[in-house]
Order: structure tokens, then C-alpha cells, then sequence
């Protein structure tokens, strides 16, 4: 019945499509139904045509199209970006051509949601240029532009990730890519001299905090597979978290550890009030086991783990300095700041008299960093952004029926997700990343582009 009604006819009061979940959004008049022929675009009866060329166009965008596939190609070749830059230029310049056969809006509920993330993102857009114009060196923030160029991976994602099979597609693609990226970052560990503190795996990318913020995300989108409804009880899923996890254990990057941490909280805590009593008291035998053996047994990691919450330690009191700099950069140009690339210009004049170190590259502080080179506009855009994200995602969540709902994991991986990154980003200017921003952009988009119905009403 569902291949009939998608080779032949779309049915009923709205067109629909078995694959995408797709709706033409736009209702026949109380008591009609209407009947279209999608293979010649006319319709056989019903409300007078209204919904005949809508129909067509969907059905047709619903089996996913070149744009769609260029889209995923470059989503999962970050860890090579300049294929993926190579890709996304095709996606655009594909999405551009084929402007009128896409398909980018529904109905009022499918325009409102992805209002609610476009307009953010243009305000980011233009506060960063309006940054770069107002910038300590106009010239040299200006070429950072080329930063926005990323940004287009989430209008992208709501042009072309059309329905939730096509969302589900792209999700299990990033997912199947973590975990191809932690066995490289395993076979790293085993086979090579990467490892210790001064030499940390990198995977296939060119530092280990890009490598370990990557499988952070990766590992956010299988704990809201796990923590889902039945999710529990599919063994590939724990397989899958155990490989990332293990791998990012051995990046020693604390700043990912601790996203994980919250991570696994939030997952704990959505469950039976017993589960999460268990997880509290496991979690305290973990560790008063742990401080018992891994101080012998894995000197490295514990002596990491617990520099944590150390004032003396080095490089934690060089990030507290930096969080002053950033402090007084912010204090100087509160509304543009200093300028896109400025930070590592003029850090050293802005430098705590007793820092560690005399310049940095950022301020390991995804929000201080922000509001320090672009100004507070641009923080005020970012947290819009991912409010927005976040509200529409728990918006879904709820009305679908929580994590026993049909899409619960999806919403659940979102929302791990962006906790992990800004957990993370306290502690790591994580946003800076290409590879990273890019997989956080298409999840950005992710619930705007799931249809506005619920499939339980369904």
C-alpha cells in the first residue's frame, strides 16, 4: 500500500510520502479528498488543483536527490576538509541550479520552525562581519570570513534533509563515521608512538582536540540511541559507545571527558528514579575503586582526571589567566570585539603579568573566546541559535511522547549533543573547529527538518 501510494497516488487530505514523512501542508477544504496523480503533476479530484504541482515536487525530492547525497558526503568527509569544502561547494552550487524544483518549506508550521533558525543564524552571520569591519586590523579579520563559508551547512541541511528517513540516513552516516574514526584513533594507540600527554592521538585529523570534540558528538548521538525507549536493549548500540568511549579516554582531553560526563548524567537522569539512585552509587564505587588502583595501574589518566580540580596545576592556572584576558578584550570592545584572528595578536598585551604562557592561539572558552574576538552581539547570536535549537527540539520531545516515542532517540541525540559541546566548551573553544561546527550545524537544523506531524497521531 505505501509503495502504491508513492509510485501512483498521493492520498488522503495531505499529500504524504512513506519515505520522507513528507506533507504538502496545505489542507483540502472539510469533507473533500483530494486525489493527485504525482507522475503528471494533475489532479484526478478534489479541491481544484491547489495542491496538484506541491505534490508532484515533494514526491519527487522525497527518494532524496544528487544535493541530498552531496550534502551527507560532506557532512561525514570532515576528517579530509578539503573534500569536504570540495563537496559542500557542489551541494550549493547544486541547490543553487535546481532552485525551483526544491522543495524548502511545507506549510506555516515547517516556515515558522526554520524561521526560528535562520534568523539567528543571519544575525550571527552579521555580527561577525560587522566584527571583522570594526576589527584592531580590518584586513586580516576580513579573510576570516571564510568562516561563514561553514555556515551554510544548516540552511543546507533544511533545503535538501527533507522527512525522517533521510534525517535518520544522515544521523546513522555521522554515527557509522565516529566509530570508523575511533578504531583509526585505537589502531593509533596500539600501533604507533602516539599515546602519551605530549603525544595524544589525533585520528585522522591534524589535532587531538578536534579528533576528541568529533567523537564527543558521535557519542551524544548513540547514548540518545541507548538512553530511547527500546534503544537499551540493541546490542550494536553499546558496542558502538563502548569503542568511542574507549578512544576518547585515551585523547586525554579533560575538556571532552567532561561532556561526556554530563552526557551520561542527563541520559541516568531520564530514567526511573531507582536507575538513576544506582547511577549515583555506582558512580561512587567507581571511584573510590579507581583511586584505590589507578594510580598504579594508569598513572597518566588518573594524574589527568585529578589535575581537574587543581589550581597549581600549570595549565590550569594559564586558562584562569586567559579568562581574565579574555575579560579585559571584552571590556574594551564589548559590542564588535577585538576582531576575528585578534586574539592571538594581542593577547600578549592583554596577558595576565603572571600567565604561564605569553601567547595563545584562544582562550579555551568557546563563550569567553566569542564574545572576546567578535564581541557580546555575537555570543547573544550563538546562544539564540542554540536556544532556539533546543527549544524546538524539546518541543518535539514532549509532544511525540518522550524518549518511548517513535523519535525519541533522535531528539534525545540533539539534545546530548549540544549539552556535551557547551559542557565542553567551557573549558575548550570547541566552536572554532570546521569539522566540528559542521556536525553541530546540521544538528542545528535536524528538528526543523523532521516533519511538524506527530507519528504517533499518525
Amino acid at each position: 500500500m505505501a509503495a502504491r501510494m508513492q509510485r501512483d497516488f498521493c492520498h488522503g487530505l495531505v499529500c504524504s510520502d512513506p519515505i520522507s514523512g513528507c506533507t504538502d501542508g496545505r489542507p483540502a477544504h472539510p469533507g473533500v479528498r483530494t486525489r493527485v496523480d504525482c507522475r503528471h503533476g494533475r489532479e484526478v479530484g478534489g479541491d481544484g488543483g491547489r495542491s496538484s504541482a506541491s505534490c508532484s515536487r515533494h514526491c519527487r525530492e522525497a527518494k532524496g536527490n544528487a544535493g541530498f547525497w552531496l550534502f551527507l558526503g560532506q557532512l561525514v568527509t570532515t576528517f579530509g576538509i578539503a573534500l569536504s569544502n570540495f563537496l559542500l561547494f557542489f551541494t550549493l552550487a547544486w541547490a543553487a541550479v535546481r532552485r525551483r524544483r526544491l522543495f524548502f518549506a511545507a506549510g506555516d508550521e515547517e516556515r515558522r520552525r526554520r524561521r526560528l533558525l535562520l534568523y539567528p543564524l543571519a544575525a550571527y552571520a552579521l555580527c561577525f562581519v560587522l566584527s571583522a569591519a570594526f576589527s584592531y586590523d580590518p584586513a586580516t579579520s576580513l579573510s576570516e570570513l571564510s568562516q561563514l563559508y561553514s555556515a551554510l551547512t544548516l540552511p543546507l541541511a533544511l533545503l535538501l534533509v527533507q522527512g525522517e528517513r533521510q534525517v535518520r540516513l544522515v544521523v546513522d552516516a555521522v554515527i557509522a563515521t565516529t566509530v570508523v574514526l575511533a578504531i583509526y584513533g585505537l589502531a593509533q594507540f596500539a600501533f604507533t608512538d602516539h599515546g602519551p600527554l605530549h603525544q595524544r592521538i589525533p585520528g585522522p585529523f591534524s589535532h587531538y582536540m578536534t579528533f576528541s570534540g568529533v567523537l564527543l558528538l558521535g557519542l551524544a548521538l548513540i547514548a540518545g540511541r541507548v538512553a530511547s525507549g527500546h534503544g537499551w536493549r540493541r546490542q550494536v548500540n553499546w558496542v558502538a559507545l563502548t569503542v568511542v568511549g574507549m578512544a576518547l579516554v585515551l585523547t586525554l582531553t579533560r575538556s571532552a571527558w567532561l561532556g561526556a560526563f554530563a552526557v551520561a548524567t542527563a541520559a541516568f537522569a531520564l530514567q526511573r528514579r531507582r536507575v538513576l539512585v544506582g547511577y549515583a552509587a555506582a558512580l561512587v564505587l567507581a571511584v573510590i575503586s579507581l583511586a584505590a588502583v589507578a594510580p598504579t595501574l594508569w598513572p597518566t589518566y588518573w594524574q589527568r582526571a585529578t589535575s581537574m580540580v587543581d589550581v597549581r596545576n600549570p595549565s590550569n592556572y594559564d586558562r584562569l589567566c586567559m579568562l581574565w584576558a579574555g575579560g579585559q578584550m571584552i571590556a574594551d570592545r564589548p559590542l564588535v570585539g577585538i576582531g576575528p584572528a585578534m586574539v592571538r595578536e594581542w593577547y600578549p598585551v592583554y596577558r595576565h603579568p603572571t600567565a604561564v604562557r605569553a601567547r595563545v592561539k584562544h582562550l579555551h572558552n568557546t563563550f569567553v573566546h566569542m564574545a572576546a574576538s567578535r564581541g557580546v552581539l555575537s555570543l547573544l547570536c550563538y546562544l539564540w541559535l542554540t536556544g532556539a535549537a533546543t527549544a524546538l527540539t524539546l518541543a518535539a520531545y514532549r509532544r511525540e511522547g518522550g524518549r518511548a516515542g517513535p523519535r525519541g532517540d533522535l531528539h534525545l541525540g540533539v539534545l546530548f549533543a549540544l549539552l556535551a559541546l557547551n559542557v565542553a566548551g567551557l573549558f575548550e573553544a570547541n566552536w572554532r573547529d570546521t569539522e566540528i561546527q559542521r556536525w553541530v550545524l546540521f544538528l542545528l537544523a535536524l528538528p526543523a527538518c523532521l516533519p511538524a506531524t506527530n507519528p504517533r497521531a499518525a
